[in-house]
């Protein structure tokens, strides 16, 4: 009895728990405070009908109010429909077992979506801000992210920055004028509009086998490593091919494992520059290309930037499914000469902008001048002309002048 007073109580005080459209049909209602010529109007009605949310008993929807972590913890609950918390142990201090929200809260603390500060504390009464939520339904719908920056003020050396770029890439974010606002709080309305988008965002990629961007990116770089910490790892310690082999073959196909890397094992050095596989890559987001001629092969085309140490080049990846799991099947690489970039002031302003944000807060990219130059291709001695860029770079720092190479994407002191 004191169970049904309790969730009843909990109803009339936020929100309906989530459930599947499927088995709940909730009344359709007109909220007082929601017109129909309101922005939000459509996605907050949809919800409502779906049995996702409802209102208060005075017929309002109270759209700007602030939503608390309490809240989005047994929502999500709801809609994820997490198996019950593995023990009673109370993790927060201002969360005891007696707290309402106890069992959802240790519910999504188990499953990794939401945690506590370094103070022991989960702060359940505080109000979720924008790049908090990002997270939250980022690793609640499992969605993935290239490493194309989505906001100008969502930097990548900010925490938040995958989980900001992964909603902003499935149309669950999409911010205003290029900005996020990270440390604004979540209202009622901003939080119904994400979910619906993240939950639809979410059945759509459920229903195709098609790997989005985000993902053919992930894969790029995940695997890549993989194979590049096994086999640096196998070289410091000295070991033979035959060792390493077992643990390549969880990241690479049988062929690419024994034709490639074997091949390529006795040079390897684990105190060198060089590296088999461009590592990170550094690429702009308008030069990476994803092709998915089946359901199990996936081909990716990219390119490696100019960074003083490689002259850049063109590379490709191709990936296999197999027993479910995707592994790298081949790799290329063509270093720039004749065959150049080719890229336009436009591009080269991209990447100047992306890079200048790692340790700016506001960058200003000006084109001020271009001019030719000649080079010479290294392998076939052939020359070649690109343009030169010179862009007037203002940042927080100050300003400064930089020549950009079209040719490799590379931007020397000169």
């Amino acid at each position: 009895m004191k169970k049904k007073c309790l969730m009843y109580i909990l109803t009339l005080l936020f929100l309906l728990p989530f459930a599947q459209p499927a088995r709940i049909e909730a009344a359709s209602l007109q909220f007082k405070d929601v017109p129909k010529q309101h922005p939000s109007y459509a996605i907050i009605h949809e919800m409502q009908q779906a049995g996702y949310i409802s209102g208060y008993p005075d017929g309002t929807f109270r759209p700007s109010n602030k939503i608390s972590r309490k809240h989005v913890a047994a929502l999500l609950d709801k809609a994820l429909k997490l198996p019950p918390p593995s023990h009673s142990k109370v993790v927060y201090k201002d969360v005891p077992k007696q707290h309402p929200y106890f069992s959802p809260i240790m519910k999504l603390t188990e499953a990794g979506i939401m945690s506590g500060g370094p103070d022991g504390k989960f702060n359940p009464e505080a109000p979720m801000t924008r790049i908090q939520l990002a997270k939250v339904l980022d690793l609640a719908f499992g969605f993935q992210a290239s490493d194309e920056q989505a906001f100008t003020d969502v930097t990548n050396s900010h925490w938040g920055y995958r989980h900001a770029n992964a909603m902003f890439e499935n149309g669950v974010l999409r911010g205003s004028k290029g900005k996020l606002e990270p440390n604004r709080p979540v209202t009622r309305e901003y939080y119904t509009v994400a979910l619906q988008r993240a939950i639809h965002a979410k059945n759509s990629t459920n229903a195709t086998s098609k790997v989005s961007k985000g993902e053919a990116e992930k894969l790029t770089r995940d695997l890549s490593a993989a194979i590049e910490r096994i086999i640096v790892e196998g070289v410091s310690k000295g070991k033979p091919f035959n060792e390493l082999r077992p643990s390549l073959l969880k990241v690479a196909t049988v062929e690419f494992t024994d034709q490639v890397l074997q091949a390529y094992y006795p040079h390897a050095c684990n105190e060198c520059d060089n590296t088999l596989f461009p590592y990170p890559t550094s690429k702009p987001s308008i030069r990476f290309e994803v092709a998915q001629p089946s359901a199990d092969v996936l081909s990716v085309k990219t390119i490696e930037l100019g960074n003083g140490l490689t002259v850049g080049g063109f590379v490709s990846y191709q990936f296999e499914k197999e027993g479910g799991t995707w592994k790298l099947a081949s790799f290329g690489y063509q270093m720039v000469g004749k065959q150049n970039f080719q890229l336009t002031a436009d591009e080269a302003k991209i990447i100047l902008e992306n890079d200048y944000r790692s340790h700016s807060q506001n960058v200003m990219v000006k084109l001020l001048s271009v001019s030719k130059r000649t080079g010479q291709d290294i392998v076939t001695k052939e020359s070649f002309t690109y343009n030169l860029y010179l862009f007037d770079v203002k940042t927080d720092q100050g300003n400064e002048k930089v020549y950009f190479h079209s040719y490799n994407g590379y931007y020397p002191d000169e």
